[in-house]
This record gives structure tokens, C-alpha cells and sequence, in this order.
């Protein structure tokens, strides 16, 4: 079915350059992954400066070669900031002639040839256009509708609608991060986001003045995909907090468990659940932190995203309606952030308890500490008192049971004379018992 002239692919595609806590080697390796995506011989120009906008390349537009000879396309490399940008056109090199919705199939696989698969990006885009032959019976949202079940036939057709520049806009989108756990993503960047944009114009003047709103695009789609990106680390961060709380509280319900049956436990085993505890809580308030830090990203890609949204329809005209596309600003306010902003209030609740938990087991072990010296002491005491006695009677019992110095009341203890030693060490034991009863009724 021949339905669209000049059919067109365009997709966007956004990687990090650099983020927090990232070290030069991995700038430079992101750098090169970036770079590969582009022909060898591209002149790359990637100032150290802070900007919201850079084309990076010279000639800013690269045309690639395509051994299909009826295909055309250019790369379109720029830097936002700390993110890089890449466009890579591809279409069907006749703007006379329509061609079937099936021909996007044929686009779309000559660009993921193109693709670098090393390159971990953060967020895509896809825009599909072209005009409609002037006689067309096909109405824009059936012929939108082919396009997009010639690439993606295993999703569901529900998009927003729009309209731009004289042609209806489509936009199919959904989000397969947040099933994601922890333990299957493989990186931590956001490569599950389906995110497409179908453009039917008019006439083949509509196409060539959207074709000026390219960069814009750019832009609008960078904050989009940097937005969906940092609640996707939000989940996953927040996943990492409550696996850091039960680790914390598995520990708590080891010391508990022998206070409940009276046991004390070794210092020295104390002292190791309460660093492992320290360890966890440390990895627990770094998370916290980044959980706050992605709230911080969102909420200036929500407002740079408004703000160049703001520009595109002002440039677009009063007749365009592009209000299809605030709706994903509603939802980064009123669910990203809010589930976020409620996150960082119950992780900072846990934290409080974790930190009396904490504070519980490190006082327990300086109770259990202050006990043990305490009864050492009490041994040394009464060890000390005992001893004491000993040295005390041992010497003078010799001297009273000896034949020339042998008083009366020691020929009447014979087991005393005797026994010396012994003695002397059963009235020492006695004393020792003595003192420590007299301590004990003291203390």
C-alpha cells in the first residue's frame, strides 16, 4: 500500500558524558564510545566549556553511506550540557514518488546497523515522518498507524494526538524501567524507554519547514529522556535503601533475639554487628543522598523542559497543538516527583531509627564492657583479699605451732599446725567471701 511520499527516520539518541562522582578515565571512555558511533575520520570538537548547546562535529552534518542506493541520511552530534546528543536521519531517496509503510522497516534497520552496541545511552527517540501524496484516501492516523506496526508490532497502538505545522502529530510512549529490580538491570542507565513520534504533513512544504525544528527536537527529547532516566535511578536507589534497612534490621533482631533469651554476647561479636551495622548505615545515607540527587536532576530537566517546549510552539504558530506533549511535564510533577519527594521523607524516617538502633547496640556493648570490667575488678579483690590473708597467716601459724613458741590455743586446732598452708588458705578463701559479700551489700 503506497501511502507516504518521502518516508523518514529519525532517531535520537542521548549518552552521558559525565555524572556524579565520575573520574576522568570514565569522561574519556565515555567520550570514545560516543565517538565510535561516527565515521573514523569525523573532526570532533568538544570544548571544556559548560553549555546548554554544542555542535560538535565539522561539518555539523555527516552523510553516511548506505550500500542501498535508494536510502540517504546524515549524523548530527552535539553536547548539552553533560550529555551528548546524536541524530542519525535516514530516509528514502525520492520525494516525488509514495511509498509503502513498510519501507520504514527498511529505514529503521539501516540505522541500528549504524549503531555502536557499546554505547549505554539514557534515553531514545524515534520520529517517523513524510507527507501524503495530494490524492491520498487514507486518513493521517491510518496511515500513522501502518508506519508504526511496520516496526513495532508486538506494542499497542494508543497515542496522544497532536497537530503541527499543517500535519497531525502521534506519540506512543511507555516506560518498561520501573518493573526493573535492582538485581536484573545490567547498568544503570535507562535503555528500556519507548518513546515514539509519528509526524504525517500536508504537503511537502509542512515537512521542509519542520525539518527546522530538528534541534529543538533535540533539546525537548534530551530533557525528556534525562527526566525519565533519573526516576528510573530513583527506583532503582530506592530499592538499594530498603535492601540496606533490612540488612540493618536482620542485625538488630540478632542482638535482640539474645537480650529476649538473656544471653550476652562476645564483646568482640558486638563490637562486629555494630561495624557491619556502621558499614551499612554509611552506603545507606550515601543512597539517600543520591536519591535527593536525582530529585535535583528532574526538577531541572522539568523546568528546561517547559521552557523549550514554550519556544517550540511559539515558533510552531497559534494553529499548532502541541499540548499532547505537557502531559508527560504532569506526569514528572505530580508522580515522579511527588513519589520521590514522599521516598526521601520515609528513607530519612529510617534512617532516625537506624541510627537509634545504632546508638541501642553501642550502648548495650558499653553497658556489657563496664559490667565485665566491673566484675574483673571484683575478682581482683576478692582474689586480692584472699591472697592477702594467706601471706599474712602462713608465716606467723609457723611461728606459733613451732615446739619452742607453741601457744594454747594452737595446740587445741591440730589441723592448724598441721596443715599450715591449707589453713591458711581456707581462712583466706573465708575473708575473700567476706569481702566480696561486704561489696555487694555496699554496692
Amino acid at each position: 500500500m503506497s501511502d507516504l511520499i518521502y518516508p523518514t527516520v529519525d532517531l535520537f539518541l542521548y549518552a552521558l558524558k559525565s555524572s556524579l562522582n565520575t573520574t576522568d578515565a570514565e569522561t574519556e571512555k565515555n567520550k570514545a564510545a560516543f565517538l565510535a558511533q561516527l565515521p573514523s575520520d569525523t573532526q570532533f570538537n568538544d570544548f571544556d566549556i559548560e553549555t546548554e548547546y554544542l555542535e560538535i562535529t565539522h561539518p555539523t552534518q555527516i552523510n553516511f553511506i548506505s550500500h542501498n542506493k535508494t536510502l540517504e541520511g546524515y549524523y548530527y552530534a552535539v553536547r548539552l550540557n553533560d550529555t551528548y546528543g546524536l541524530q542519525i536521519d535516514c530516509s528514502i531517496n525520492n520525494q516525488t514518488e509514495s511509498q509503502p509503510a513498510k519501507c520504514f522497516k527498511i529505514l529503521k534497520t539501516e540505522i541500528e546497523q549504524k549503531l555502536n552496541k557499546e554505547l549505554v545511552t539514557i534515553g531514545q527517540t524515534w520520529l517517523l515522518s513524510g507527507w501524503l501524496p495530494e490524492k491520498s484516501s487514507h486518513s493521517h492516523e491510518d496511515v500513522a498507524k501502518n508506519c508504526y506496526y511496520a516496526l513495532f508490532k508486538d506494542t499497542y497502538w494508543q497515542p496522544e494526538k497532536g497537530t503541527f505545522l499543517d500535519g497531525k502529530v502521534f506519540e506512543i510512549w511507555r516506560s518498561e524501567n520501573t518493573n526493573y529490580s535492582l538485581e536484573k538491570a545490567t547498568n544503570a542507565l535507562n535503555s528500556h524507554e519507548h518513546h515514539v513520534i509519528i509526524a504525517i504533513y500536508a504537503n511537502r512544504e509542512s515537512a521542509e519547514q519542520a525539518a527546522e525544528f530538528y534541534k529543538d527536537w533535540m533539546g525537548l527529547f534530551c530533557y525528556r529522556s534525562k527526566i525519565s532516566w533519573a526516576y528510573w535511578q530513583s527506583r532503582l536507589i530506592k530499592q538499594s535503601l530498603l535492601n540496606h534497612y533490612k540488612q540493618i534490621e536482620a542485625n538488630r533482631k540478632i542482638t535482640n533475639q539474645s537480650n529476649s533469651r538473656q544471653e550476652k554476647q562476645n564483646i568482640t561479636t558486638s563490637r562486629k554487628i555494630l561495624n557491619n551495622i556502621d558499614n551499612i548505615l554509611q552506603q545507606y545515607t550515601i543512597d539517600l543522598l543520591n536519591l535527593s540527587f536525582q530529585k535535583q536532576i528532574i526538577e531541572i530537566n522539568l523546568s528546561n523542559y517547559q521552557l523549550r517546549l514554550a519556544l517550540i510552539k511559539e515558533k510552531a504558530g497559534q494553529n499548532n497543538q502541541l499540548d499532547f506533549l505537557e502531559k508527560f511535564s504532569g506526569i514528572a510533577n505530580k508522580k515522579y516527583l511527588s513519589q520521590i519527594t514522599k521516598d526521601i521523607e520515609n528513607m530519612q524516617l529510617g534512617l532516625q531509627l537506624l541510627e537509634d538502633t545504632i546508638n541501642s547496640t553501642r550502648s548495650r556493648i558499653e553497658v556489657e564492657k563496664s559490667e565485665r570490667e566491673r566484675n574483673f575488678q571484683e575478682l581482683v579483690a576478692v582474689a586480692g583479699a584472699g591472697i592477702a590473708t594467706v601471706s599474712l597467716l602462713q608465716s606467723p601459724a609457723k611461728d606459733f605451732c613451732s615446739k619452742e613458741s607453741m601457744k594454747d590455743i594452737f595446740p587445741k586446732i591440730p589441723y592448724f599446725c598441721d596443715y599450715p598452708f591449707s589453713s591458711s588458705l581456707m581462712v583466706g578463701i573465708i575473708v575473700g567471701f567476706m569481702v566480696w559479700w561486704l561489696r555487694k551489700r555496699v554496692r
